[in-house]
């Protein structure tokens, strides 16, 4: 589950338009 968190979290900041290198670390 904490997989499917990530890229949701990862997809979230991509449209706010943020780096999503910080969500992956």
């Amino acid at each position: 589950m904490i997989k499917v968190r990530n890229i949701y979290a990862r997809q979230i900041l991509d449209s706010r338009g943020n780096p999503t290198l910080e969500v992956e670390i």
